[in-house]
């Protein structure tokens, strides 16, 4: 949330605080893991819907035969057909066809959208919004679902292009608002936004710096992920340091052109937590296999594990030197050394690959190792073995976790260990509870239907909180969360929030008891001037405090103490502060009809 701010202090006084008096105090620092950017991704990114859509999808242009008929059409670099009806002069002519806002079911925008064009040709909207258009094309569209976008036909001299669908309350303002404003209040409490899913980076297979997605290209959904540009618009917007992950095919030109990139384009005083790939360590991923064989193929030996994890190393170094050399303040890159959580061993034999001359000849040096140290791991496949699907209840699985939480805290002060022996500083990548089956259990539907129940459960809270006090009681470094806003399938139930209005999901209130209300993420404070319509008043003042807004209603705020915890959430018009000792304090109201960002 985007929150006005007053500050004040007590003892016999209270007054307010002229602007930057305060800054940002993080006690809990943590991180946010954003999703994927697709058509069935709850996640709204782009006020610009068409940005999330499917790839394109071939069929006859008669409307004859099947959904998919898998014919290549020739696109052009932005990914927009050169021609339709395309004729390869052996199938049927050809249209295409893509889906957007799909299968999210209560989570789907509906309402009016502004359906947008250029170029000549003709565009067909079906399933969730009817109607036939001719591009260029500008008007308004009632959406009642899921939308099925045909590109019926194309000019050859001036092809369809640049289409857009914009979502409800943007139509007249998506041109200076890339991203929906549920997107960026949910960040503004987190401190830093990793990018692996938003990226694309399992199973990437981006080499050449030409490989990468490009801001203009039809969907944001593609193989390559999202375009950088998009990354670096998004941070310097919300001002959050960002956590990139390397392709791990990416060749030595990608990685400068990359660095040039973010350097040039990025806020200055924004970080960059930089690590190569995601889990190299994980058979799961391609990538795991893919760099066995590039370390065989610079003549690493050992097991296809141990090529892994020492071209892990190597590549980390190089990609840590590439960085060093093209950014002026080396400060701003925290680099990372990525490792398995259950497997402090591993974690110590990738760090000492690292510092070895062989892989790392110019002995660049790292600042953290990371982990993903997720508890109940197990829990899932345990039921399903066992034969207690059908039987065992919610709160059975809860207990399970909680009996589970040690076995992560002990990986975590393992690889603590480790970390303190190579003076480097111990954070997480990922992390949050593991309720996933894997193998034939994962299509066990009455387990799927428990685990997400579970996820739901309010217990959940509990679990968290507990889970979040150890990391910070004892280790106290970054912990960014898988993942942010995503449904809850038979793949796991990963998200704080199933989708963008689900503000009282169990895990979501966690952090936000138990994480944000420790930080202030406000790095100063307005001057009061006539534009707030907010007055605070008797100021100073010993004992009652009075919220004056101009429009008469009264708005939900919350009292934090001078280091940032919180002492009260309330709604009124009317602040006791006869309960307080002498010392600091500030008041923030949420005001959504005039907000103030703080940079």
């Amino acid at each position: 949330m985007k929150l006005k701010s007053i500050l004040l202090t007590a003892a016999a006084t209270f007054s307010l605080a002229t602007a930057g008096q305060l800054h940002a105090q993080v006690t809990r620092p943590v991180g946010i893991n954003i999703s994927y950017v697709a058509d069935y991704s709850t996640e709204l990114v782009f006020t610009n819907a068409f940005l999330q859509c499917r790839d394109w999808i071939s069929c006859n242009a008669n409307n004859t035969g099947p959904w998919d008929t898998q014919v290549s059409v020739p696109l052009r670099p932005d990914g927009y057909p050169l021609q339709l009806p395309y004729d390869d002069g052996v199938n049927l002519p050809q249209k295409l066809k893509t889906l957007m806002i799909w299968d999210l079911f209560s989570a789907t925008p509906t309402g009016t959208f502004r359906l947008k064009s250029s170029g000549t040709g003709q565009i067909r909207l079906t399933n969730g919004a009817t109607g036939t258009y001719n591009s260029p094309v500008d008007t308004l569209v009632q959406v009642t679902g899921g939308v099925i976008l045909e590109l019926v036909a194309s000019d050859i001299n001036d092809p369809v292009h640049d289409i857009k669908f914009i979502l409800p309350g943007y139509i007249n303002t998506y041109q200076t608002q890339t991203f929906t404003s549920e997107f960026l209040d949910f960040l503004s409490d987190f401190q830093v936004v990793r990018f692996m899913d938003f990226t694309n980076t399992n199973g990437s297979q981006v080499v050449n710096w030409s490989d990468r997605t490009l801001p203009d290209y039809y969907t944001q959904g593609k193989f390559g992920g999202v375009a950088w540009d998009y990354v670096v618009q998004l941070a310097n917007i919300t001002q959050k340091d960002i956590w990139i992950n390397i392709p791990h095919k990416a060749d030595n030109a990608f990685l400068d052109s990359l660095a040039n990139f973010l350097q040039n384009g990025l806020d200055p005083s924004i970080k960059i937590y930089l690590e190569y790939s995601n889990e190299v360590w994980n058979g799961a991923f391609s990538q795991n296999a893919d760099c066995a064989q590039m370390a065989q193929n610079l003549g690493y030996t050992g097991q296809p594990w141990e090529r892994a994890w020492k071209y892990t190393a190597k590549r980390s170094a190089d990609v840590f030197k590439v960085f060093s050399d093209v950014f002026i303040d080396d400060a701003r890159i925290i680099k990372i050394i990525p490792s398995q959580a259950a497997n402090s061993w591993v974690t110590n034999q990738i760090v000492n690959y690292f510092n070895d001359p062989f892989y790392n000849p110019n002995q660049v040096g790292a600042d953290a190792i990371a982990i993903g140290p997720y508890f109940g791991h197990s829990v899932a496949n345990d039921i399903a073995n066992a034969g207690l699907a059908s039987t065992i209840s919610v709160p059975d699985i809860i207990d399970s976790l909680q009996l589970s939480l040690p076995e992560a805290q002990g990986w975590i002060m393992a690889n603590k260990t480790v970390a303190n022996n190579h003076n480097l500083d111990l954070i997480v990548y990922e992390g949050g509870q593991h309720l996933v089956a894997t193998g034939n259990n994962i299509n066990n539907d009455t387990l799927t239907q428990k685990l997400i129940a579970a996820n739901r459960d309010t217990a959940m809270y509990g679990l968290y909180c507990d889970y979040f006090d150890f990391w910070y009681s004892n280790v106290g470094n970054l912990f960014c969360h898988f993942t942010s806003t995503q449904r809850y399938t038979q793949w796991g139930s990963w998200g704080l929030m199933e989708n963008q209005q689900d503000t009282l999901n169990p895990k979501y209130r966690s952090l936000g008891d138990c994480i944000f209300s420790f930080n202030t993420t406000l790095t100063g404070f307005d001057t009061p001037n006539n534009s707030t319509k907010i007055n605070v008043f008797p100021n100073p003042s010993d004992g009652l405090v009075f919220l004056d807004f101009q429009d008469g209603r009264a708005r939900q705020y919350q009292l934090f103490d001078a280091t940032g915890k919180l002492l009260e959430t309330n709604t009124g018009r009317a602040i006791s502060l006869l309960d307080l000792a002498e010392g600091l304090y500030f008041i923030r109201v949420e005001n959504h009809t005039y907000r103030v960002i703080k940079k």
